[in-house]
């Protein structure tokens, strides 16, 4: 998560959920935002997206919870929240002191092309197995329920995670949002102190979600926090590593441990304050201080096909429950865990590799002017007319 003046910060990825980027910081500038190129990709931060995939599968191969109700799922998206909101926000920053702005038709198009493709084709199937009942056929009324929200999952505004087969994908709902609305605070003001007043005061507001308890569905808002102190590190990435440089690596690790054992034994949202600070510590240590290691390429592969893995593992966890009931063995965690892990990862492989990276591609050989804003303004339209739809529903 290292010292020097001038120093070049080694090259880390962004995704989210995949875009490259390197990131160079000089320490002694109080305005840094993380620059650089796109060329690398930081192996510690694949490792962090492969171990966060991996306790969301867990957490729906089986329902772990910890004492104050909070599924350990939970704290797998937050640190995928944290890191996408500390990733997300660089590359804007970085974008906007290569060019003096920041180009919001570029990066909603490269979110579009990153984010929709892979989603619908996962929404869509799973959505038409269940109206046709192949899938969930024996959980009628939560199918049913599911599909009357199908319009919300359809425009990113689904912002809860009740429902079935489909649910978690609410915390896509919740990153396009961000995504989109973050780069239009960056417009609207240039002033580092105002930007991270507005996001401070939103992160205030939202911590009424995070107070609603693991039973209340639109908890799930409370990621926004997440999302924002990701965001806010990004903002101070100079002054943060100036200070945490005068600690050791040992220190700062018991830090997060202490923030994270506060957080659960104080039964705190997992979204909230305390838990996402312990994971931009961790975020901030992958960044700085680690360094490759050949041994963790298969543990950092599936943290780059991460964003496949996520979409498809909870049809998948279901299937498989589905498949072991049959002789008894669902409940058998080690078993239905590696087979669910297993087959997702394979699933997420086919998809990176045959799919997503070749769409991907296409915004390279697509460069009209008109191709980008179309593409720019889908998320947009999409929100807009799911927020119309929330209108009209109550």
């Amino acid at each position: 998560m290292c010292v020097l003046k001038g120093l070049v910060i080694e090259c880390y990825l962004i995704d989210e959920h995949l875009e490259m980027i390197a990131v160079t910081e000089t320490i002694q500038n109080e305005t840094t935002a993380p620059v650089g190129d796109t060329n690398q990709r930081v192996q510690a931060l694949d490792c962090l997206r492969a171990i966060a995939c991996l306790i969301v599968i867990l957490s729906h191969t089986q329902k772990y919870t910890t004492d104050g109700g909070w599924s350990i799922g939970a704290y797998g998206v937050g640190l995928f929240c944290v890191l996408s909101g500390y990733l997300i926000t660089s590359i804007l920053l970085r974008d906007e002191k290569e060019h003096g702005h920041v180009d919001i038709t570029c990066f909603l198009k490269r979110r579009c092309l990153r984010i929709l493709p892979a989603y619908f084709a996962v929404l869509l199937p799973c959505a038409l197995l269940m109206k046709t009942g192949v899938f969930l056929k024996n959980h009628g009324s939560m199918v049913a329920k599911t599909l009357s929200e199908f319009p919300f999952f359809v425009t990113l505004t689904h912002n809860h995670g009740d429902g079935i087969g489909i649910n978690h994908l609410w915390s896509i709902s919740v990153e396009e949002q961000f995504y989109c609305l973050l780069p239009l605070l960056l417009i609207a003001t240039k002033s580092k102190m105002l930007r991270q007043v507005f996001l401070i005061a939103t992160s205030l507001y939202m911590v009424r979600y995070a107070s609603l308890g693991s039973n209340e569905p639109y908890f799930c808002n409370a990621a926004f926090i997440s999302l924002i102190i990701g965001s806010l590190m990004a903002m101070n990435f100079g002054p943060v590593t100036a200070f945490l440089n005068r600690f050791k690596t040992p220190t700062i690790l018991c830090s997060a441990a202490v923030l994270l054992a506060a957080s659960v034994l104080g039964r705190f949202c997992p979204y909230g304050p305390l838990y996402s600070t312990a994971c931009a510590l961790i975020v901030w240590l992958c960044t700085t201080k680690c360094k490759d290691a050949p041994a963790l390429n298969p543990l950092a592969y599936v943290g780059k096909v991460s964003y496949g893995i996520y979409l498809i593992h909870l049809p998948v966890c279901l299937v498989i429950y589905w498949y072991l009931s049959k002789f008894a063995l669902q409940h058998f965690v080690p078993l239905s865990f590696a087979i669910s892990a297993a087959l997702s990862i394979l699933l997420g492989a086919l998809s990176w590799e045959l799919f997503e990276k070749r769409i991907l591609a296409l915004q390279n050989k697509f460069k009209h002017r008109s191709i980008d804003l179309i593409l720019a303004a889908v998320s947009p339209l999409l929100l807009t007319v799911g927020a119309v739809l929330h209108l009209l529903h109550k």
